[in-house]
């Protein structure tokens, strides 16, 4: 019954939405959110989940775009300039996300833990295919705002509508109380075989400096009735909450499975370490592990009206290596998009 409810509303809230947004030739708007009690190991704890709203569309170039903009500057500077052309539509994303220990009742600070932390964040994002190549780039520029009490006031509100306990340590996050945070990324795409068709393969090399500083490498794989565009597949670049997968739009009926592996070497994660102002609580950078493997499964359908419903499962590595903080990550993300 909950179940039908919440799907009811995000129908409703992504149609009021396409209506007040102009719309180009190819647009789409998408809603996702994420949880780690989505996944079947149902732990309330780690990165505990997300909510964003994202919108494509080739009016994105206009100069009101700030953040847009700012993202072209910086693929000016780092993208060869045989490759600045052939822009896809861009993608404007608006979310929070937030990361708790696994104690949440207890409200003093748990050393050995990770630290509560949250992040609410605009990011912009473009996808770039290379002339006389199949071969793309994607890019992104993100700017937020670390430990707000927005998070935790979201998630006390749903424990309370489902009688969960309540996360009390959210007075001990990373950067309490406020902290601007900022970061850009760059991946290249490159298929494996035959672009249009039903089994597609390719290979991603990716980086991103920031308050995630890391770089790595990622293979991917979608199977079944596809007509969306490859290059703008791209779960691979999924960074938590932001940037989940449904932005790849079309009309047209799809019914696909799809998921991949990636290996990172992270050399930063402001999350657990911390930025520039002093947190209570953060883990030191000799506690972490600096290599990251994930892995995740996903399904998408295409439903009534040009609507398109995905679900995903993630799973990580451990992010520290010592204490109670020492565990696998794995959570869902449930994703709802509109093309129009």
């Amino acid at each position: 019954m909950l179940k039908t409810r919440l799907i009811k509303i995000a129908l409703v809230a992504l149609t009021i939405a396409s209506t007040t947004v102009v719309a180009g030739g190819d647009s789409t708007i998408t809603l996702s959110t994420d949880n780690d009690l989505f996944s079947p190991i149902q732990n309330d704890r780690d990165y505990t989940a997300g909510l964003a709203i994202a919108y494509s569309a080739e009016a994105l170039e206009d100069s009101w775009n700030l953040i847009g903009t700012s993202l072209d500057i910086l693929d000016t500077a780092f993208l060869p300039s045989a490759d600045l052309s052939a822009k896809g539509p861009g993608a404007l994303e608006f979310g929070v996300y937030g990361f708790t220990p696994e104690e949440i009742s207890e409200s003093s600070i748990i050393e050995d833990d990770r630290p509560y932390s949250s992040l609410m964040y605009l990011s912009s994002s473009q996808s770039r295919k290379i002339k006389g190549s199949h071969d793309s780039w994607s890019s992104s520029l993100t700017v937020g705002i670390l430990g707000l009490d927005v998070f935790e006031s979201g998630q006390n509100a749903i424990h309370q509508a489902i009688d969960s306990p309540r996360a009390e340590g959210w007075g001990h996050q990373v950067s309490d109380g406020g902290e601007l945070t900022a970061r850009y990324s760059l991946a290249y795409h490159s298929p494996i075989g035959e672009v249009i068709s039903d089994h597609q393969f390719k290979t991603t090399l990716f980086g991103s400096v920031g308050y995630l500083t890391e770089f790595g490498a990622a293979l991917v794989f979608r199977d079944g009735l596809i007509s969306s565009p490859t290059e703008r597949f791209n779960p691979e670049l999924s960074m938590y909450g932001e940037s989940s997968a449904g932005k790849e739009g079309g009309k047209s009926n799809e019914s696909y499975f799809w998921g991949g592996v990636a290996i990172k070497a992270r050399l930063y994660n402001a999350f657990l370490e911390g930025q520039f102002r002093d947190s209570e609580h953060t883990v030191s950078r000799s506690e972490l592990n600096h290599v990251i493997a994930e892995g995740w499964i996903g399904y998408t359908q295409s439903l009534f009206n040009a609507y398109k419903f995905s679900y995903v499962l993630r799973v990580q590595s451990s992010e520290i290596n010592q204490g109670a903080g020492d565990r696998t990550l794995a959570w869902g993300s449930l994703v709802l998009s509109r093309s129009f």
